[in-house]
């Protein structure tokens, strides 16, 4: 989809619930990311700009889900109001940290925090694709500021990104970083779609899901493997502990199908 050389392409980056990361990690790009700006017309980008446009858009990016109604409604409407949704990091694509509310009596916890809960929302955690059409994800806890480089400059340019479907081993192996699977840890590594670099393997820190499943994962095979490979205080690892491992960025719900 291109347009003509007079013309460019209307953006929005727009949070929902989030801890903004996905945004700031753009910012941390620096001036490749100013340099973007020249050749799209960004309408919507609450980090860097005061102003809110309520027209079209050419590409919409998505960060962190829906956690109230109102959300909701602003979601839906810029679907609408967009071409193309991209859903920014691991919030949107999965649920994130704060879809671990639903596996833990969401009331209680609730009760918790809040004295009067009158005026308080407290939905269940979903995904942006169970409230519109999604027709790209670029996953991550940050996302990979570089893959959303690639991404916009093939948008623009009428090209098809596509993220390699191999897993966070092979990057953690030609890294030469030391396999914590093989060191009784649970990671999961072997089945999550790479593109990281694996980052969290570099600094000592299993695999945790963060980019979803690769596509054909076999769940059962994953959970026994795990079983099997990783004892805990000398004892095999139960699935129990492999689910609650899970819930930090919303991988349970995949696992569990």
């Amino acid at each position: 989809m291109l347009r003509p050389k007079n013309k460019k392409f209307k953006v929005a980056i727009i949070s929902l619930t989030s801890c903004d990361g996905c945004q700031v990690a753009l910012l941390d790009l620096g001036q490749r990311f100013l340099e973007l700006f020249k050749k799209i017309d960004c309408r919507r980008f609450n980090l860097l700009q005061d102003k809110k446009f309520d027209g079209h858009y050419d590409l919409a990016f998505v960060e962190g889900n829906p956690t109230s109604e109102e959300q909701i409604k602003i979601l839906k409407k810029i679907r609408q109001s967009s071409n193309f949704l991209v859903v920014l990091g691991n919030c949107a694509a999965m649920g994130g940290i704060q879809e671990i509310k639903n596996y833990h009596q969401p009331q209680k916890i609730i009760r918790a925090v809040y004295k009067n809960l009158s005026k308080i929302s407290n939905l269940e955690i979903r995904e942006v694709k169970d409230f519109v059409q999604v027709d790209y994800v670029l996953p991550t806890c940050p996302i990979n500021a570089e893959e959303f480089l690639q991404f916009i400059y093939d948008f623009l340019n009428g090209k098809k990104f596509k993220i390699p479907e191999r897993p966070v081993c092979y990057e953690c192996q030609i890294n030469g970083y030391e396999c914590l699977l093989q060191k009784g840890q649970i990671c999961f590594g072997p089945w999550i779609l790479g593109g990281c670099q694996a980052i969290c393997l570099k600094n000592g820190q299993p695999c945790w899901g963060c980019r979803g499943l690769l596509k054909e994962v076999d769940k059962k095979k994953l959970i026994e493997t795990l079983k099997q490979v990783c004892p805990i205080g000398g004892q095999v690892v139960t699935k129990e502990e492999i689910l609650k491992q899970a819930e930090i960025f919303g991988l349970r719900d995949e696992i569990e199908g």
